[in-house]
């Protein structure tokens, strides 16, 4: 059976519009398709985000601080610029922030942390906004180290919900024992603390292989409600946090657990959350382990409240201009900590 033909005039002028034939417009057609792509992924600073950096009035010098400053004018883009009668330095309203020296606009950020928090890796994040893989690291190292802290202010009460859940070492560094990997809970593994109250969830990496009653309750000693009930499976290394925090104790052990469904099972809050949290570090599985802690403060920040995403974004930003956390791009890559 013969193949159909197809007519060369159903085809043809729509080729012939294709500047396939001529080099230079198609070279043309590329860069510029590119160039209004990058475009609306790289805005110029708008007036809107101008004016939020002008609202920032900085109480100090972020050099000497100093408080005897006064404004000095305004740069190329509108940001209103200070001077330090003290130490006779300009700065402006983000100097000593994040976004300290920005090349690009803040604005920027949103797509970024956007990607982040809705758990997406930094690697498609980056490619998305079209920006280098480098800077979507350095970006995530500045998230860090607005997040750092960032646990201090959680309290979980009424009901609380904990357990652990634990992370591997890298394969470089594993223990063994007569030329073979040790396994279950051993030195091989890197303890975090996990506690929920339903809405609120704290979590913190213990430093330890197993959680043991100091490093129990150094972890959450300040965030739970003395007098709360805590619904765990009964671990001894709990028994210092109930003690010292006036605790009832509510125990579900493996033994009663066991083969339960979700549903069913008295400690599925906090085992949803431990879910959470691995999805998060799955998709950033080369993560460095000696950040574990900022990589919770981080998925505490995207599971506690506010619930949406775009909230979320306004809540960070605002710590993030607040604070005098500066992160420069060589420093952070000469520490090599970018993961």
């Amino acid at each position: 059976m013969k193949k159909k033909r197809i007519s060369s005039q159903r085809w043809g002028s729509s080729l012939r519009s294709f500047p396939w034939k001529d080099p230079d417009r198609l070279e043309k057609l590329i860069v510029s398709n590119e160039l209004e792509h990058y475009s609306a992924k790289h805005p110029e600073p708008s007036e809107k985000e101008i004016r939020l950096v002008n609202s920032i009035v900085p109480s100090s010098c972020p050099y000497c601080g100093s408080r005897d400053i006064r404004k000095a004018g305004s740069s190329r883009d509108g940001t209103q610029r200070y001077s330090c009668r003290g130490c006779l330095r300009r700065f402006s309203p983000l100097t000593g922030t994040v976004f300290d020296s920005r090349r690009i606009p803040m604005s920027e950020w949103i797509e970024y942390l956007r990607f982040l928090f809705e758990m997406h890796s930094v690697t498609t994040g980056s490619r998305d906004n079209k920006n280098a893989i480098t800077t979507g690291f350095y970006w995530l190292g500045k998230v860090f180290l607005v997040l750092r802290g960032s646990q201090s202010g959680t309290v979980l009460r009424e009901r609380v919900f904990l357990d652990e859940t634990f992370f591997s070492v890298v394969r470089s560094k594993e223990a063994t024992k007569d030329g073979k990997r040790l396994r279950g809970i051993s030195r091989n593994k890197i303890c975090v603390g996990v506690a929920t109250d339903g809405r609120n969830t704290a979590a913190f990496c213990e430093n330890v292989s197993k959680p043991s009653k100091k490093s129990t309750l150094t972890a959450f000693a300040k965030c739970i409600e003395p007098g709360s009930v805590l619904v765990h499976d009964g671990d001894n290394s709990h028994s210092s946090l109930i003690k010292a925090l006036r605790l009832t104790s509510e125990t579900h052990p493996t033994s009663e657990t066991k083969g339960m469904s979700d549903r069913e099972n008295p400690l599925d809050p906090v085992n949803g959350i431990h879910s959470l949290i691995k999805r998060l570090m799955r998709e950033h599985g080369g993560f460095r382990r000696e950040n574990i802690q900022d990589w919770m403060n981080l998925a505490c920040f995207i599971l506690n409240p506010p619930f949406n995403v775009y909230l979320k974004i306004e809540k960070f930003l605002r710590m993030a201009v607040s604070g005098h956390s500066r992160l420069r791009y060589r420093d952070f890559y000469s520490k090599k900590c970018q993961k």
